[in-house]
């Protein structure tokens, strides 16, 4: 068994570990830290792949304790110039990046560079590279007194599924997005809808898994042209639709998932009537027992109105996105 983490948004880690434990069998969930989630298995990369809430993978190398002070960075060194790094691809080159909490009087690329000599020491004939440019990358987290010598294993392609990928204006991330749809608990005989999918996040993440029906739209022609060229894909039927008016009949359809518009996204005089008018259309359209994920800054008011129509609040996940506070809720009908 290999010893990974599984780096995330802060606030779904709980949702995360969910995914690892029921994607791969045989993980066993080892501990739950801000961001991250540890846990052991012997499945393959391959296997760790299909975890689309985790931002990044690493697999864990070695952990040891050293002391605070500049006179203690030799023990840095001299422990990873005794590891076995064979494994690596050492015709790359590699870099090695830190970072530290507590009181230490180094910093952490001071950390980093005892790190890299160490590696050298052990590996004189590996090239290294630079913070810009390098094909392996480990890292070095120290927590006061703990440190921790990992392998990134994932890079940006991982997160962002695609790179050349068209994103709207307040698109999601491709990682929160597929955090949203795990919590609806898909099925393949969902119908499935996004009131308000602007680049088709959403829906890419949703047509990963089967379903009966996966629909979205936004009010914007453009926006949804954009979602169109994103998605590619025929299982996804998209339209051009005012999110309060849903051309569904009543208790019709199985999830709703949905980012709702927030921030600067919309004026602040409106977002409380549109979020009255899109909550009561949701509710509308969901069968008994669907089930609404939607990630909202609006907190009080969608709480408020799930009680005044009848939705029982599952849970809900405050989170931190690009200088906002939104959080994520679970409501079923």
């Amino acid at each position: 068994m290999t010893l990974y983490f599984a780096s995330v948004l802060p606030g779904l880690e709980s949702v995360l570990a969910n995914e690892i434990s029921t994607k791969i069998n045989d993980s066993e969930i080892i501990q739950i830290n801000r961001g991250k989630v540890f846990f052991t298995t012997a499945a393959s990369f391959t296997c760790l792949c299909s975890l689309r809430s985790a931002d990044n993978l690493f697999q864990i190398i070695d952990q040891f304790q050293i002391g605070p002070h500049k006179k203690h960075l030799s023990q840095v060194s001299e422990r990873i110039s005794q590891l076995d790094l064979a494994f690596v691809n050492h015709q790359n080159l590699f870099w090695v990046n830190a970072s530290r909490k507590g009181k230490q009087t180094y910093s952490r690329f001071e950390l980093a560079e005892k790190a890299m000599e160490g590696i050298q020491q052990h590996y004189p004939d590996w090239n290294l590279g630079t913070s810009q440019h390098h094909q392996i990358e480990f890292r070095l987290d120290m927590e006061h007194q703990h440190v921790m010598f990992s392998l990134r294993l994932t890079d940006a392609s991982f997160r962002f599924r695609n790179q050349t990928r068209q994103f709207s204006r307040a698109a999601l991330l491709p990682t929160v997005a597929h955090a949203m749809v795990w919590l609806s608990d898909p099925t393949s005989i969902d119908v499935f809808a996004d009131p308000c999918c602007g680049s088709g996040t959403i829906l890419s993440e949703r047509a990963v898994y089967p379903a009966d029906q996966i629909a979205g739209g936004d009010r914007s022609e453009a926006v949804t042209e954009v979602a169109k060229s994103n998605l590619d894909n025929s299982k996804v039927q998209l339209h051009v639709w005012d999110a309060r008016e849903l051309p569904f009949s009543d208790s019709s359809v199985d999830k709703v998932v949905t980012n709702l518009p927030f921030g600067r996204q919309i004026a602040a005089e409106n977002l409380a009537c549109f979020n009255y008018h899109i909550m009561k259309e949701i509710y509308r359209v969901l069968k008994p027992s669907g089930r609404a994920v939607l990630l909202s800054e609006s907190v009080d008011q969608l709480f408020t109105e799930a009680r005044r129509l009848g939705l029982s609040s599952l849970a809900s996940y405050p989170v931190s996105l690009k200088g906002l506070h939104p959080t994520v809720f679970v409501f079923e009908k």
